[in-house]
């Protein structure tokens, strides 16, 4: 009886032995999985950016500008119509006079509305055109910062403090994605700083170079 013990004993030790053995051969080998490593994640506050992107800031002011002339010119054409209204009150119906004075001011109307849908598109698309290329801007130095400091991926957060007098401000905390963070996982002022640098001296994005190519639309800001 004790020597069937032991011979057990014996056989249970040759066993872990052969499944020690083939655990190591199996770790040796190519095939073996790669232990598991953790996504860094980083967090980017991209409305804090827009707010303190130098050249959207810049561009943005231009098109106000632009805006408040084209306002200017509006209100100069309507009241030029308004006086052409006034002037009608001088003929009767009827008359040539009248019919044309009012044919005129028909289609100075129909021309300043036509004009100021014009206008307004194009106020839109290049409002559209400056977020696109800011944006575009944006994410070749977030790529940067993270290739720099190694990090998998970026979410897009909000680091505004809640006003607890404004409901609204008070509902969006509530309702927002990210509830609690790492503040060093915020990497909001190394990409502002990174494109504010680039707005002094252009050469700096050039130099800092992007890990995958990224289309942006060529245009003119300004215009």
């Amino acid at each position: 009886m004790k020597k069937m013990l032991v011979l057990a004993a014996l056989a249970v030790l040759v066993s872990m032995g052969a499944f020690r053995a083939e655990s190591f051969a199996q770790g040796q080998s190519g095939g073996a999985m790669p232990a598991a490593v953790g996504t860094r994640i980083a967090l980017l506050d991209v409305s804090a950016i827009f707010k303190e992107h130098v050249r959207f800031k810049g561009w943005m002011a231009d098109m106000k500008k632009d805006v408040e002339e084209a306002e200017k010119r509006v209100m100069a054409k309507r009241n030029e119509i308004n006086r052409m209204i006034e002037n009608l009150q001088q003929y009767n119906k009827g008359t040539p006079n009248y019919k044309s004075l009012e044919e005129q001011i028909t289609q100075q109307q129909a021309t300043m509305a036509v004009d100021i849908k014009r206008q307004k598109e194009e106020f839109l698309q290049r409002e559209a055109r400056i977020y696109y290329n800011v944006y575009q801007e944006i994410w070749e130095a977030t790529n940067y910062i993270c290739r720099q400091r190694g990090y998998d991926m970026v979410l897009r957060f909000s680091g505004e403090q809640v006003d607890p007098n404004q409901p609204e401000s008070v509902l969006t905390g509530i309702n927002r994605p990210v509830v609690w963070y790492n503040p060093g996982m915020d990497i909001t002022p190394y990409v502002l700083g990174e494109l504010n640098r680039s707005a002094v001296n252009p050469a700096a994005a050039d130099a800092r170079g992007t890990a995958a190519p990224r289309q942006g639309v060529p245009f003119n800001p300004t215009r």
